[in-house]
């Protein structure tokens, strides 16, 4: 693009803008890119920007003939709303959590609960989030697994030394501070792709060190693996 928007445009990119962010808050699609507590915030910040940008048009309008342009730079309103209705970026897959594989995650020193909690109604294990599975498994005292069985649900990431990791992003905020959670599982059949979602029923194992990380890893001995729907809410 070249030249400078004059107001009435940049007003128009505004209200895109404003309709683009409450398009998205106004379905799932926002929860690829924050936490699911967000929305009002959202829905909020598009309203605002939505009565700005219409109330800018109004005044350009009584202002017909002396419109005056802007910075370029003001054309840069127009790139969030290319990249979401063109681009549409996903959530955070398999290539970003290989890229994070160079520090172990950081967990607290004793684990957020005091267990994992009850077997699912009617099953033979119990749902776990991968945090929670991942602080257990590298705890000194892991007794809360012992005997158990354990679902975790995520999508596939490659792993170097065999198998592959079931996979979850967590995030404080949005997916620019997420930070991937990865449980190793050795046996994991080859029949299952790269970002596929599946869910993973199994038994604690001690941590495993991958050559390729160089650190001890959270471990599961799978004994039932399936393909499972990507969640609404992606991040843990």
């Amino acid at each position: 693009m070249s030249g400078r928007p004059d107001r009435t445009t940049q007003h128009v990119l505004l209200l895109l803008l404003g309709v683009v962010v409450l398009f998205v808050a106004g379905s799932d699609r926002y929860l690829d890119y924050v936490r699911a507590g967000f929305r009002p915030l959202l829905l909020g910040a598009g309203v605002v920007v939505v009565l700005l940008a219409l109330s800018g048009l109004r005044r350009s309008r009584g202002d017909a003939g002396h419109d005056h342009s802007g910075p370029a730079v003001g054309w840069l309103l127009a790139a969030p709303v290319a990249v979401v209705l063109v681009i549409a970026p996903p959530a955070l897959g398999s290539y970003t959590a290989s890229r994070q594989a160079s520090a172990p995650v950081a967990v607290p020193d004793e684990p957020p609960s005091a267990g994992i909690g009850a077997d699912d109604p009617g099953a033979d294990h119990a749902t776990s989030t991968l945090f929670s599975y991942y602080v257990w498994s590298l705890a000194q005292d892991t007794s809360a697994l012992d005997g158990r069985r354990v679902r975790l649900v995520g999508f596939v990431s490659p792993r170097a030394a065999g198998g592959w990791y079931v996979t979850r992003f967590a995030i404080n905020c949005c997916a620019a501070d997420a930070t991937a959670i990865r449980v190793a599982v050795p046996d994991g059949p080859a029949e299952f792709e790269p970002d596929q979602w599946v869910e993973v029923v199994g038994s604690h194992v001690p941590p495993q060190v991958d050559p390729a990380v160089g650190y001890p890893e959270p471990a599961i001995d799978a004994v039932r693996v399936a393909a499972v729907e990507a969640p609404a809410e992606p991040y843990e």
